[in-house]
């Protein structure tokens, strides 16, 4: 009798390989990485002006790029040219270091004390170096402030928050999205500023300390979805002749809860498992290392039994199916790196 063995890679992918003694791990096909962001464009000085704010409300929603307590129309549109992504240069003498550059990602950015906007789509993070002579790298605070603060009024963006913001707030966010933040929990000044253009949002955020300057932009969009469905006869056809097959399925932040963006993938298995009665399958969750080492084998139990008890409930019988979770115990790839952790996710 042919044995199949379900790797979940969660929130990353769902491999399924097929083994005789059930005992053989498929790894996970590589991440494409994505395409390089457009250079910066400069964007002229602008005449130093006052920055409007708008007022704060309720408390934010927790959904993603939903909030309740920052009216996002309060925001007025503007008519002026934007420029590209990531629309501001450094200021005079100073230069972009260490940047990060994502198609699609999530970042949070502060509107009210305590109150953190999750802003979905493509992201630009850098450190604000200062290269000028005898700075020993030291940013002039107020004039990279000024100077940005300057250029994102004048077309039209509005200052939304300004001051310093809780760590704790930070803190209090998900493992997942928390560890984004780790070296920038420091409770330092920051400004936030949002423009708006018929169609478009970008969000900014200026972080200084007296070591450095931080600039962050996110233009909000939606994810460009390139992970399709795998009907159950091509799962099949790689079975026989790779033993093995990714397939995706994504599970709320930590949580064991599947996305329903995901059942159609899970219907596809108990097609197959219909379609070859004698095929067996074993499900097994793995994490990375991130966190407490008994949350995240719970997590990998849970998450392999939820497709487990999803398969049940399309009548696939539970003696063809068994679920184990490892926790971070069996990495296959280094735990350093956010590309390493999610292979290990799964």
């Amino acid at each position: 009798m042919n044995r199949l063995c379900i790797l979940a890679v969660f929130s990353v992918a769902l491999l399924l390989g097929a083994c005789d003694d059930g005992n053989k791990n498929a790894e996970p096909a590589a991440p494409t990485e994505a395409a390089p962001a457009a250079a910066p464009t400069p964007t002229t000085p602008a005449t130093p002006e006052a920055a409007p704010e708008v007022s704060d409300a309720a408390p934010a929603a927790e959904e993603p790029g939903a909030p309740t307590g920052f009216d996002i129309n309060q925001i007025p549109l503007t008519d002026k040219d934007i420029g590209a992504f990531p629309f501001f240069t450094p200021p005079e003498g100073y230069k972009y270091e260490n940047v990060k550059t994502k198609d699609f990602d999530r970042y949070y950015f502060a509107v009210r004390e305590k109150t953190l906007v999750p802003i979905e789509g493509r992201t630009f993070r850098t450190s604000v170096e200062n290269k000028k002579p005898d700075s020993h790298g030291h940013p002039e605070i107020l004039l990279v402030e000024r100077n940005y603060e300057n250029a994102i009024t004048t077309l039209g963006g509005v200052k939304v928050f300004n001051g310093k913001f809780p760590r704790e707030a930070y803190q209090a966010l998900s493992d997942e999205d928390g560890r984004r933040y780790g070296p920038e929990l420091r409770n330092d000044p920051r400004q936030t500023y949002v423009i708006r253009k018929l169609g478009v949002e970008i969000w900014v955020e200026i972080t200084c300390n007296s070591a450095q300057c931080k600039y962050v932009v996110a233009q909000k969009g939606e994810m460009k979805q390139t992970v399709g469905l795998v009907p159950a006869s091509a799962m099949k056809t790689a079975l026989d002749k790779e033993g093995h097959i990714a397939l995706y399925i994504n599970f709320d932040v930590d949580k064991a809860t599947i996305k329903p963006d995901s059942q159609a993938t899970v219907e596809e298995i108990a097609k197959l498992l219909e379609s070859y009665p004698d095929l067996n399958i074993r499900i097994e969750g793995h994490t990375d290392n991130t966190g407490e080492a008994t949350h995240n084998q719970t997590l990998s139990e849970n998450r392999a039994a939820a497709v487990f008890g999803s398969l049940l409930a399309k009548g696939i019988p539970q003696s063809r199916l068994s679920s184990q979770g490892f926790g971070a115990t069996k990495p296959i790839a280094e735990n350093q790196s956010e590309e390493g952790r999610a292979k290990n996710r799964r």
